[in-house]
């Protein structure tokens, strides 16, 4: 008998953590909710191996936490993934430090993670024991993985983060699955479709045209894993001075090492013209001429994008242009609910123009509900959502088995 159990994730977004157990023990991710802090249940050990499915910090955030506790195995993912984790667990634990926040792991413990890593590229298959598993591109950022695990002659898909449309960073996602026992689903947009990606392309260039005219700058906040890039990549077929400035270079960069986006060429030239902030005298250059500035971070928390928006939140003729989600708790969801810029220097209510857009590299409902009737699964389970019980009772109602358990409530497949 094979059973998955939510540690973290399961009825929420943040720390996801899957356990799956049968004659063996696997864990699929093990992050943490970043603006709480939270972390999932403990993941027993022993493991017989960890799967990351890409490395954003609320499916890898505390993996190195695994060998403080003296897990000695294999940590398996994508070769952009493993180094876009090392390097955002890297930047973890400098800001654990600087604010005086809880370090769920010391630096050792991310060298050991970093030592163990294993590489996989997409398709290769893996065996562990009497078990298999394999990656598969997920289109959601660089290096994003489903995972496809094989146990005990049980088939189980795990979607990770997931996008079935391209974008102007990633293709679409792989979806030809077949003999699907679970499928483990995000859920994060259950309830909504996304904007059309070429009228939001279309208006984002009109308005940095707009503002540059104005002799404004473009302010844009974003992700440093896929969101820099994809915005750089629009930004760049325009002739306006472009400045990347934050941990998105040097994501960017790991990108691009790995090929691993939709066009590495196209990623290229946007790298190449970008002028990269290295000082706090080439951030001053940026403020002395109108053009667009790409920086972290996405949700106003820290970053670069601090500074700026002390520069220019007065500036009537500059831009705030925000493409991702803003996290209840967040300086960007404060701003947005109730149109102030609260940070640890200011509390304005800003005269710049603010757009809030949606950019999500996440699947939409219609793709979700697409991807499970094209797929077929005997049995669905939705996580990382905020409404995977209403949307599994929805499935149900369609005639299918769709399930959301709670945090620690173990499913048989």
């Amino acid at each position: 008998m094979v059973t998955v159990t939510g540690l973290g994730g399961f009825r929420e977004v943040g720390r996801s953590a899957i356990l799956v157990e049968g004659k063996q023990r696997f864990l699929m991710d093990y992050g943490l909710s970043v603006q709480e802090m939270d972390i999932p249940l403990p993941a027993p050990l022993p493991l017989d191996g960890v799967f990351l499915s890409h490395a954003h910090l609320d499916h890898c955030g505390i993996i190195p936490e695994l060998y403080k506790r003296g897990y000695k195995g294999r940590v398996f993912a994508t070769p952009a993934t493993h180094e876009l984790a090392s390097l955002m667990l890297a930047d973890a634990l400098k800001v654990q430090k600087k604010r005086s926040l809880p370090s769920f792991y010391a630096p050792h413990d991310l060298e050991a993670y970093e030592r163990s890593a294993k590489a996989l590229h997409f398709g290769q298959k893996l065996t562990i024991g009497h078990a298999e598993a394999a990656f598969f591109d997920a289109g959601h950022v660089p290096g994003s993985s489903a995972i496809l695990l094989q146990a005990e002659g049980k088939r189980i898909l795990y979607t990770g983060d997931i996008k079935f449309s391209a974008t102007e960073l990633m293709p679409a996602a792989f979806d030809q699955y077949k003999n699907i026992d679970l499928l483990i689903s995000e859920s994060t947009y259950s309830t909504k479709d996304h904007p059309d990606r070429t009228e939001l392309r279309k208006e984002l260039v009109n308005h940095v045209i707009d503002v540059v005219n104005a002799n404004g700058i473009a302010l844009f906040p974003v992700f440093s894993i896929g969101r820099t890039q994809e915005i750089l990549q629009v930004l760049a077929d325009l002739d306006v001075p472009l400045t990347l400035d934050g941990m998105g270079r040097d994501a960017t960069q790991i990108a691009l090492k790995h090929k691993a986006c939709r066009n590495p060429a196209k990623l290229l030239k946007a790298f190449s013209k970008a002028h990269k902030v290295r000082s706090a005298s080439d951030r001053a250059k940026a403020l002395r001429e109108p053009g667009a500035i790409v920086t972290t971070a996405g949700m106003l928390n820290g970053g670069p994008i601090a500074h700026y928006l002390e520069k220019l939140h007065d500036k009537e003729n500059c831009s705030l242009y925000i493409s991702g989600f803003q996290a209840p708790g967040t300086v960007g969801r404060i701003l947005k609910d109730t149109g102030r810029y609260v940070s640890e220097e200011v509390n304005v209510k800003p005269k710049l123009q603010i757009l809030f857009r949606d950019w999500s590299a996440h699947a939409g409902r219609s793709e979700i509900l697409e991807f499970i009737r094209k797929v077929k699964p005997k049995k669905t389970l939705f996580v990382h959502g905020d409404r995977c019980e209403e949307f599994a009772f929805e499935l149900t109602r369609m005639g299918h088995q769709a399930l959301a358990p709670a945090i620690g409530e173990a499913v048989e497949v």
